[in-house]
């Protein structure tokens, strides 16, 4: 078998084997939720909201939005084809589009989704960083929909994390986990979103800070001026 096809082999196998394995390692930590009101508050108001999270901590975050069928973008390259099937399998709702390729059709998607009573969840510093910067796709999502943006973080006692660009985190199992929610933000209509661009990336970083300090872990360094404005 060739390389590629034994690439292409081992990404099938990931998308069937993939999903089962993150619910049953997620469902094996003692996870506890921080601030939930925030989350109960900003859905009774909004019935929809736009979940916002590093790509690096959504392992934990996937069990938790799964229940609410959110939506998510998925690439429109091949790999995206696999990631959206396993998206499935998880019970979110895929939207194919890319911040270089079907990028704004994905927002109308997205923005669609929001109108329709479901909420969505992006990683603003994904799908391939720098980590912790925040691209400007949640927040110009948000002043399109009238949907506000709602932080969201986890962290771990003891967790894999894989030499990537994002240091992207797996519990262990029985570790002590915690689930974090931010303050929600809701972005006006404005011509020039940039500050509201750089007050989520601080308010990722701060609330990831906030989700290591509960489980006794002390937070990586930051790229360098990440969250600056």
């Amino acid at each position: 078998m060739s390389p590629r096809r034994r690439r292409q082999a081992l990404r099938r196998l990931g998308v069937h084997l993939g999903p089962g394995l993150l619910l049953a390692l997620g469902g094996l930590s003692r996870v506890r939720v921080l601030h939930p009101e925030r989350e109960e508050e900003v859905l009774s108001d909004h019935q929809s909201v736009i979940y916002a999270f590093w790509h690096g901590r959504l392992f934990l975050l996937a069990a938790r939005l799964r229940d609410r069928r959110a939506g998510v973008l998925i690439s429109l390259s091949e790999d995206g084809d696999l990631m959206a099937r396993a998206a499935e399998r998880l019970g979110f709702h895929p939207v194919r589009g890319s911040s270089s390729r079907g990028g704004r059709e994905g927002l109308r998607d997205l923005e669609a989704v929001l109108a329709g009573g479901r909420s969505v969840g992006l990683t603003p510093d994904g799908p391939r960083g720098p980590r912790h910067r925040a691209q400007m796709g949640a927040v110009a999502l948000a002043a399109r929909s009238g949907k506000p943006i709602l932080p969201l973080s986890s962290a771990s006692r003891s967790a894999w994390r894989l030499r990537s660009w994002d240091r992207f985190q797996i519990p262990r199992p029985g570790t002590r986990a915690v689930i974090a929610f931010g303050e929600p933000l809701r972005v006006p209509p404005e011509p020039d979103l940039e500050p509201w661009r750089a007050r989520l990336e601080r308010a990722l970083i701060d609330l990831e800070h906030e989700a290591d300090a509960a489980v006794g872990r002390s937070p990586a360094p930051e790229p360098a001026s990440a969250g600056e404005a």
